[in-house]
Parts: C-alpha cells; structure tokens; sequence
C-alpha cells in the first residue's frame, strides 16, 4: 500500500494513500460479488462505477440474464481486483470505468494500462469486449478532468479499433460539447432516468 509523507510543524505524519479498496462500500459489494460467482443465470455483464452502479440494467435492457457489476466509486485498479469473481455464464461485458481514476489525479498513462489488462482478462476467457466511452463532466465538476477524459477515450477508441473491439461513444449523446448536458445530469457527474433510457437504447443493438 502508497504512503505519503508530510511534514507538519516539524513532525513527520504518514498517511495513507487513498484507494477504493479500503472503502467499506467496495469490500461489501465485493463480497456479494464473489459469493454469487458460481451462478451460471447472467451472460452480459455491466462493469463500472457509480455511473454503472445507478442503472437497474435487467429493466432498462429488459433482459433478466444482464448483470449489474458497477460499484460507487471504483477504479481501475479497483475493477482489476474485483475480476476473480466473474461468472463462467458470461459471454459479454460493458465496461465503463475511468472518471474516479481522473478526478482523484491519476494519470491518464495509468488508467489506460490498467484499463489494458482489464480487457486483456476477459479476452483470455473469450467474452467480447464492448467499451464505453468515459462520460465528460458537467460544468461544476469539470474543473480540469474533461482534457483527460478525452485523451483517454481517443487511445481507447484507437485500441478498440486496432483490436476489433467495438467502442461505444456515448459522449455525442450526453455530451456533444464535450461537458455533460444540464438535462441528464442533477450533479454534473451522475445520470437521471432519461439518461439511462438513451443509454439503454444505444447498446440494446448489441444483444
């Protein structure tokens, strides 16, 4: 685990280094993941954050054999320690993941490797790969995380491309200016209802 080291009026204070895995949310939406890995009911996963979290994917899909993998606040780091617990029925993901990674100062170099090796592990167990972009903030939020979360999603969608995977840019829907519209958002980050919906009927076309 990183340390971080400061000094605070002449002392030495040693601090932990903020991951998701310490928050009590992740371990627990961990645990129910690994306890329900032998079902063999799901063949598509949704694999993500909060953002992912949120959606009630069996009804917004209307398909009863979708898996919602999202956990609030998760990393990519995160998703890498949480993918011993995929179920062998799955034969599809959705991943969108990322955001948390910008907004708490990784570097888009990091995310993008460890976004690699999240792919590479469902490719070893052959389940197609479909990525989602990374949505852009909205105004309150934005501060200086939009300019990564391009770069991320253009050598992401430059992967994709070179590696028949198909990449799916949500972004000209909730965000054609490159910040996340006021009408799908009440926080500038998270999506509403009619949100989902337009999500939803955006990747239905892959079922």
């Amino acid at each position: 685990m990183k340390k971080i080291l400061i000094l605070f009026f002449g002392s030495m204070i040693m601090l932990q280094a903020w991951q998701i895995q310490d928050d009590p949310y992740y371990k627990h939406r961990k645990s129910q993941f690994e306890m329900l890995k032998n079902s063999d009911k799901y063949e598509t996963m949704m694999l993500g954050d909060s953002i992912t979290d949120e959606g009630l994917w069996d009804e917004l899909l209307e398909n009863n054999k979708v898996q919602n993998r999202g956990i609030s606040g998760d990393t990519t780091s995160g998703v890498l320690d949480r993918l011993d617990s995929i179920n062998k029925s799955i034969k599809q993901v959705f991943i969108m993941i990322g955001v948390n990674d910008i907004m708490r100062g990784k570097e888009v170099d990091e995310i993008y490797n460890n976004y690699m090796k999240i792919i590479k592990t469902f490719k070893d167990k052959n389940i197609k790969v479909y990525i989602q972009s990374t949505l852009f903030i909205g105004e309150k939020r934005m501060e200086n995380f939009n300019p990564k979360v391009e770069e991320l999603n253009k050598r992401l969608e430059k992967y994709a491309n070179e590696n028949q995977i198909t990449f799916i840019n949500l972004n000209p829907i909730f965000a054609p200016q490159k910040v996340l519209k006021k009408e799908f958002t009440s926080d500038d980050l998270h999506l509403n209802g009619s949100a989902y919906k337009l999500w939803a009927n955006e990747i239905k076309k892959y079922f």
